[in-house]
C-alpha cells in the first residue's frame, strides 16, 4: 500500500492493519512494535485516502500523555496547528459528553469532577455518620466496593438479601454517596463512564448523534478496557461497524481496576466478521531481551498468540543477579549504575511494589546518583494546589459542598464546629447548598456578628471571583484568589518550619495556569476538567537527569535503554496476592513480561535470596518467571550457578496432596505458620494457613513453594 501521507515507513502487516476495509478490526500489537504510529497511520489513511471528514473521527486511549502524542503526531503529519479529529482518553471523552447531554438524564451540565482525594473526603465523612447498629468499614473498601461495581455497570440489588454486615454498610454508603454528589452537583471518574453508557442506552436521539458523529472509532490499549469502556465503544459503533481497536492480551495488566482480558480475547465473538492483523516485529529491544521475554510468556494460556521478533542484532544476555539480601541488590543495582559510565537518566528501576523504593532510593543516596520515584505524592494532590482548586471549583459550580467544607476555613474565618454543624444542618433541612446557607448566614441574627461578617465575606468572595472568571484568565483569577484571600501570609504563618517550599508550590501552580492560558483557548471550566483528569505518569519528565524508579505497573507504554527489573521472588513477582488463581497468576506473568519488553538495549533481573519482611529477615524462592527462561537466555552470576532456590540449594516445595489440615509449614514471604483449613483437590487445593505473625491468608497450592515443617500442628 502507498499512500499520499505515508512519509513514514512501514512494514507489510502495518500496511495491511492501516487500510484495513470498514467494519471491527483488532490489531494485535506486540510490545514495540509500532502500534501508535499504525493509529496515526490509520486516522491518516481514513483522511486523505478515504476522504473522511476529520471530524468523524474518534480516538480513544488510557492515559493524557498517550493522548497528547497522538496529537502531536497526527497535527504534523497533516501540516496543521490542531487536527479536527476527537482524540483523547475514555474519561475526557465521557466529560465531553456529559457536559453537553447530562441534562437527558435530568442533571446538570455545569458539574464538578471529583478526583480520588474529594471522594475519599466525601466517603470519611459518610462512614462516620453510618448507624452504630451497622458493621465498620473503611472509606476506601466502601470506595472500592462501588467502583467495581460501577465499572460493570451494575448497581447493588436492593431486593436480594445483604450476604454480609459489610455489604448492609456499603448499600446505605451507595445511596448516601450519590445523594451526595447528585446534591453537590458532581460526578467521579466512574460515573465519566457509566453516565455516558446510561445516556447511550436510555437515550436513543443521544445515541443516534454521537453515531452520525463519530464515523469511525478507534480505541489504543483496548486490551485494557473495563466493561464501561467495552459498551460505550460498542454503542458508539453499532450503527456503522466501524470499530478499529489495537491491543496486545499479552499486556492486560488492570485487572485490579476494572479492565477484563476478555474484551480483546473475546473480540470475535462479540465483532463476527472481524479481521485480525498481527504486529510481531519489534523495533524497540535487542534478540536477547525478547527471547526471554517470550520465554515467559509463552507459558500463559489465556493468549491469541504471537511471537516478537526484531531485525536488530541479539545484543547483550539478559543478566540474573541473585544476591544475598535486599540490601545487596540495591548496592548492585546502584554500582551497576554509578560504574556504567552512562548518563543515569537512561536508566529505569523497575519493582513490583511501591515498598521496595525505599531500600534503593537509599543506597542511591549513599552514592551520590540522583533518581526520581514515580508515584510519589501528585503536584495536584498537594495541600496548597487542593486549596486553590477547590476555590476555583466553587466558581464554576457553587454547589461543591466539599469544596466549601475545604476552604471555609483556609485562611481562617472562625467557622467552628459548632457553627459549622448549624450550617450542615440548615443545608439538610432547606435543600440548599453551602454556598447559599452561607449567604443567608450573613444576615441570619442566631448567628454572631462575627460569623455574619465572614460568611457575608466568603459568599464576596466567590460572587467577585466569579464573575471575573467571565472574562479575565485563569492565571488572573488565580492571583486574585491568592491577593484577595491572603495565602501567602496564611501559608507562612501555617508552617514556619517549611513554608518556603510550600510558597514554592503556591508559584509553581501559577506557572501551571500560565501555561494553560498560553496553550489554550479555553477558560476556568477547561482549566478544571483538564487537571481533574491529570495522571501520575502524565507528569513524569523523562527528560530529568536522573535514573527513575517506578513500578511495573507504571512502566506500561514507557521504554528505557537499560532496566533493572529487581525482585524477581515468589511472593513479590508473582505477588502472593495471586497464588489463589490461574487468572491472576497469568496476569503476574504478563505484567513481568512487560516491564520486560520496556528495556531497549540491555536487562538486568535481580532477585535477593532473603529480603527483610515487616521488620524481620525472610529466606525468599527465586520467582517462578525466571525458572520458566532456558538456562542458556541467562548470564548469572556466579553466585547463582543454580536457579533451584535460595543460596543456590535445592529445596523440596510441598505438593497439593501432601497438605493437611493441622500442618505447619514454611512461607518464603511469610514465614511459618499452620493450615487452618483446605478446600478442593490436586491442582485446585487451596489452603487457608494462619502465619505466626498473625496473619491469615488463602493459597492456591499448585503456585505456592510452602516448605512442610511438620505433619501435625503441637
Amino acid at each position: 500500500m502507498t499512500t499520499r501521507s505515508e512519509t513514514v515507513q512501514l512494514n507489510k502487516s502495518q500496511r495491511d492493519a492501516v487500510a484495513a476495509r470498514d467494519g471491527p478490526t483488532l490489531v494485535l500489537a506486540g510490545a514495540g512494535s509500532g502500534k501508535t504510529r499504525v493509529i496515526i497511520e490509520r486516522l491518516l489513511w481514513l483522511i486523505q485516502e478515504r476522504g473522511i471528514d476529520e471530524r468523524n473521527l474518534l480516538a480513544l486511549t488510557f492515559t493524557n500523555k498517550a493522548a497528547g502524542e497522538m496529537k502531536g503526531r497526527l497535527a504534523e503529519r497533516l501540516g496543521v496547528e490542531r487536527s479536527a479529529c476527537w482524540v483523547g482518553t475514555f474519561h475526557a471523552f465521557g466529560a465531553y459528553v456529559l457536559r453537553r447531554d447530562l441534562d437527558k438524564l435530568g442533571r446538570e451540565s455545569a458539574f464538578t469532577i471529583f478526583d480520588d482525594t474529594d471522594q475519599l473526603a466525601l466517603m470519611k465523612r459518610l462512614v462516620k455518620g453510618l448507624p452504630a447498629s451497622h458493621d465498620k468499614v473503611t472509606p476506601r473498601q466502601a470506595l472500592q466496593w462501588m467502583s467495581a461495581l460501577k465499572q460493570k455497570l451494575d448497581e447493588p440489588d436492593d431486593s436480594a438479601p445483604c450476604e454480609t454486615g459489610a455489604e448492609e454498610s456499603y448499600r446505605v454508603l451507595w445511596q448516601r454517596y450519590h445523594a451526595a454528589l447528585l446534591q453537590a452537583s458532581a460526578v467521579d471518574f466512574d460515573d465519566l463512564l457509566v453516565l455516558v453508557a446510561r445516556l447511550l442506552d436510555e437515550r436513543p436521539e443521544v445515541r443516534a448523534k454521537y453515531q452520525r458523529r463519530f464515523r469511525h472509532v478507534l480505541v489504543d490499549e483496548y486490551q485494557d478496557t473495563n466493561h464501561a469502556q467495552y459498551h460505550i465503544a460498542k454503542r458508539l459503533s453499532e450503527a456503522h461497524g466501524n470499530l478499529f481497536v489495537v491491543g496486545d492480551e499479552d499486556q492486560s495488566i488492570y485487572s485490579w481496576r476494572g479492565a477484563d482480558v476478555k474484551n480483546i480475547l473475546g473480540f470475535g465473538e462479540d465483532f463476527p466478521g472481524a479481521r485480525v492483523f498481527r504486529l510481531e516485529q519489534n523495533y524497540r529491544s535487542t534478540t536477547a531481551i525478547l527471547s526471554v521475554a517470550n520465554a515467559v510468556v509463552a507459558h500463559n494460556q489465556q493468549r491469541l498468540g504471537k511471537t516478537l521478533w526484531t531485525a536488530q542484532d541479539s545484543g547483550d544476555p539478559v543478566r540474573l543477579y541473585h544476591a544475598e539480601d535486599d540490601q545487596d541488590e540495591a548496592r548492585f543495582v546502584v554500582e551497576e549504575i554509578a560504574t556504567s559510565g552512562i548518563s543515569p537518566q537512561k536508566f529505569a528501576l523497575l519493582y513490583r511494589t511501591n515498598a521496595q523504593a525505599r531500600v534503593l532510593e537509599e543506597a542511591f543516596l549513599r552514592k551520590g546518583i540522583p533518581y526520581v520515584v514515580v508515584g510519589g505524592i501528585r503536584f495536584y494532590s498537594r495541600k496548597e494546589v487542593k486549596d486553590m482548586l477547590c476555590y476555583l471549583r466553587l466558581l464554576v459550580n457553587p454547589d461543591d459542598d466539599e469544596a466549601v467544607r475545604r476552604v471555609v476555613n483556609v485562611p481562617r474565618r472562625g467557622f467552628g464546629g459548632v457553627t459549622m454543624a448549624q450550617l450542615e444542618e440548615r443545608t439538610a433541612s432547606h435543600n440548599v447548598s453551602l454556598v447559599q446557607a452561607l449567604r443567608e448566614a450573613g444576615h441570619d441574627q442566631g448567628f454572631t456578628a462575627r460569623i455574619q461578617h465572614a460568611a457575608t465575606a466568603f459568599v464576596s468572595l466567590i460572587d467577585d471571583l466569579a464573575f471575573q472568571a467571565k472574562t479575565s484568565t485563569v492565571t488572573e483569577v488565580v492571583e486574585t484568589l491568592v491577593d484577595k484571600t491572603g495565602y501567602r501570609k496564611f501559608v507562612r504563618e501555617s508552617d514556619e518550619k517549611d513554608f518556603r517550599s510550600r510558597l514554592e508550590i503556591v508559584d509553581e501552580f501559577l506557572a501551571a495556569c500560565e501555561q494553560f492560558d498560553t496553550d489554550r483557548s479555553g477558560g476556568l471550566e477547561e482549566f478544571l476538567q483538564e487537571l481533574s483528569l491529570v495522571a501520575d505518569i502524565d507528569q513524569w519528565d523523562a527528560g530529568l537527569p536522573a535514573a527513575t524508579l517506578m513500578t511495573c505497573h507504571n512502566a506500561k507504554g514507557l521504554e528505557f535503554d537499560y532496566v533493572f527489573l529487581v525482585g524477581l521472588e515468589e511472593g513479590l513477582l508473582p505477588h502472593f496476592s495471586a497464588y489463589e488463581s490461574d487468572r491472576e497468576i497469568e496476569e503476574e506473568r504478563r505484567l513481568c513480561y512487560v516491564a520486560m519488553t520496556r528495556a531497549r538495549k540491555r536487562l538486568t533481573l535481580t532477585a535477593a535470596q532473603s529480603r527483610t519482611v515487616y521488620g524481620e529477615s525472610k529466606e525468599r524462592a527465586l520467582s517462578r518467571f525466571v525458572r520458566e527462561i532456558p538456562h542458556d537466555l541467562l548470564k548469572r552470576n556466579r553466585k547463582d550457578e543454580s536457579a533451584s532456590g535460595p543460596r543456590g540449594k535445592p529445596r523440596a516445595t510441598a505438593k497439593a496432596e501432601q497438605i493437611t489440615r493441622g500442618m505447619r509449614v514454611r512461607h518464603p514471604t511469610f514465614g511459618a505458620g499452620y493450615v487452618v483449613y483446605t478446600s478442593g483437590s490436586g491442582k485446585n487445593l487451596k489452603a487457608q494457613i494462619r502465619f505466626e505473625t498473625g496473619r491469615n491468608a488463602k493459597f492456591l497450592i499448585s503456585h505456592t513453594p510452602l516448605d512442610i515443617i511438620e505433619e501435625k500442628k503441637r
